[in-house]
């Protein structure tokens, strides 16, 4: 007999049922296009006609929507040239030496026809770690053994590089060949033609930063040559200067006045020498020795205005509408306003401090005798009457400064009081 047990469910189970997956839909969702209506609207209720979006056009209908710039192009520069970026170089360099000497034009002191912009862009990257510039072309180096003997005098006493041998007054034989070969040069080293810039810069002594300034550039414009020669020579004069273990080099003289009363005239001198220049020279050769690292280095900010400038004329512009893209083209002009005063007193006596404070100097100049000192004025009369005229307007201004001096009294000598010389005459004897 065969028992059979049934259990009894009921016919809904308490449990949830397990989840089914939905069947796999075929039908993909579709992103709007550009050109899709808008949800709850037809295409047939729109009474415009309809516009083909593509990304350029969807980009400016944004900027403009949310108020960014106006519609723009690129322009491409055309390529600087070499002459183009000389140009650039000589036109600010000018520039900026006309706006600290105040002048109206650079004409009355030089003439910019014969600055060369290579000489100022050979000046500033043709340089050695110490700032002495090199020259491409060797033939206008100094001759070896003048260099020999500059380094020695330098490096006194340790001269490692002189081979020959060392007696008493050694050091005076060295410092004349060094002067010989100076003292006859065919051209001084701050040239003819930039001499009136190097003397007008001389009125601004007074304000010593501006003055180191405006002989920074001046030195830019010499040629290559001429400013290694310069940087080689103020190098060695002040070594010497400072260097206590240097024997005197002349019996009487400092070595400080020795080194500017030798070598003054190889840097500054006119082509019409007069005895003036040997004054102007003294001047600024005493200027150039206590601030010639400074001088004589390239000034950074003009450098780096000029690259900046040149930098931006390469660089691709943005054209906007109404736009004018040339006025940011112009050259720095390094231009202060000044009053309509103070235009007439720099055009009038701008380029005359220099000569005036030089006229000053000469007749305040005690160490000379008035035969002198009315030798100089004669020629300083002569060379620029119009500073002369200034100072003294009147023959009787002119004859303050050489008073005459009293004639003395004649002495009254004690013989002129006695009776006139009497001949012998025989006296009679009394004779016992």
């Amino acid at each position: 007999m065969v028992w059979t047990f049934t259990r009894r469910f009921p016919p809904s189970s308490p449990l949830k049922p397990y989840p089914k997956k939905p069947l796999y839909q075929r039908d993909v969702i579709k992103f709007p296009e550009w050109n899709d209506p808008p949800p709850g609207t037809s295409q047939e209720n729109i009474p415009v006609r309809p516009i083909v979006m593509n990304s350029e056009m969807w980009f400016k209908r944004h900027s403009i929507a949310i108020g960014e710039v106006p519609a723009c192009r690129l322009v491409h520069r055309r390529q600087l040239t070499e002459a183009n970026v000389e140009e650039i170089w000589r036109s600010t360099t000018l520039s900026h030496l006309q706006k600290i000497l105040g002048l109206d034009s650079l004409e009355e002191v030089l003439n910019v026809k014969l600055v060369n912009s290579k000489y100022i862009i050979h000046n500033v990257y043709s340089v050695s770690k110490q700032g002495v510039v090199i020259l491409d072309d060797k033939s206008k180096e100094l001759p070896h053994w003048v260099l020999s003997a500059m380094k020695c005098l330098a490096n006194w006493p340790n001269c490692s590089d002189w081979k020959q041998p060392m007696y008493l007054g050694f050091e005076k034989d060295v410092f004349k060949t060094i002067a010989d070969y100076y003292g006859h040069l065919k051209e001084p080293l701050l040239t003819f033609h930039l001499f009136d810039a190097f003397v007008s810069v001389l009125g601004l002594l007074q304000k010593e930063k501006m003055a180191i300034e405006a002989f920074q550039i001046c030195c830019l414009l010499l040629p290559p040559e001429n400013r290694r020669k310069l940087q080689l020579l103020m190098r060695m004069m002040a070594r010497i200067c400072l260097n206590k273990e240097m024997p005197p080099l002349c019996d009487g003289f400092g070595t400080r006045t020795l080194m500017v009363q030798t070598f003054s005239r190889c840097i500054l001198c006119s082509k019409d020498e007069v005895d003036l220049d040997e004054l102007l020279a003294a001047r600024l050769v005493t200027f150039l020795m206590d601030n010639y690292q400074e001088i004589l280095k390239v000034p950074l900010a003009l450098q780096t205005s000029i690259e900046e400038r040149v930098a931006h004329l390469r660089r691709v512009q943005i054209k906007y509408p109404g736009a004018d893209m040339d006025i940011t083209l112009s050259a720095p002009s390094f231009c202060r306003q000044i009053s309509p005063e103070e235009f007439e007193y720099q055009r009038a006596y701008g380029s005359q401090e220099p000569l005036t404070a030089l006229l000053e100097e000469v007749i305040a100049d005690a160490k000379l005798s008035n035969k002198e000192k009315k030798k100089k004025l004669k020629q300083f009369q002569k060379s620029y009457p119009e500073v002369y005229q200034e100072r003294f307007p009147t023959p009787e201004s002119e004859a303050l400064l050489f008073p005459e001096k009293p004639k003395p009294k004649p002495q009254l000598f004690m013989w002129a009081l006695r009776k006139p010389f009497q001949p012998f005459q025989r006296t009679r004897s009394f004779r016992m």
